[in-house]
């Protein structure tokens, strides 16, 4: 076999040619050829929209809170005079089945104290005018 020796040897070309200063004005070819990014603008009146959005959500929230409560508000109290009133039209209880209802101590709790003294009473009198009304009653 003959000795093969790569400097001795005829070149072969590839067809290939790159041309003069390519690589060094590829950089700028390239940036050429790429589309202008156009900077966003950001506007400060923006910003300031959406913390006006946020604060007028939240002022509705606030001022919508206390009517959504009351609104769906079950209360199972009843005020003490509605209360009295049904009992003395359609109650068919009378006073005596309350008293035997009643423990000692609550018919206690519910005694008033009626010692007025006579001065009182004459100082009362003297500065009523319905005084007739008083003695016919």
């Amino acid at each position: 076999m003959k000795t093969f020796k790569l400097d001795t040897e005829p070149k072969i070309n590839t067809g290939f040619i790159v041309p003069e200063n390519y690589f060094e004005d590829f950089s700028a070819k390239m940036m050429q050829q790429l589309p202008k990014k156009e900077t966003k603008i950001i506007s400060i009146f923006g910003r300031k929209k959406n913390w006006m959005y946020a604060a007028a959500a939240i002022l509705i929230l606030a001022l919508s809170l206390p009517i959504y409560t009351n609104f769906f508000s079950h209360s199972s109290e009843i005020d003490e005079a509605t209360l009295e009133n049904y009992i003395s039209y359609h109650s068919t209880v009378s006073d005596t089945d309350l008293l035997n209802l009643l423990d000692e101590q609550d018919i206690q709790k519910m005694s008033v104290d009626m010692d007025i003294e006579d001065i009182t009473i004459e100082n009362e009198l003297s500065q009523s005018n319905n005084l007739e009304q008083y003695l016919l009653n």
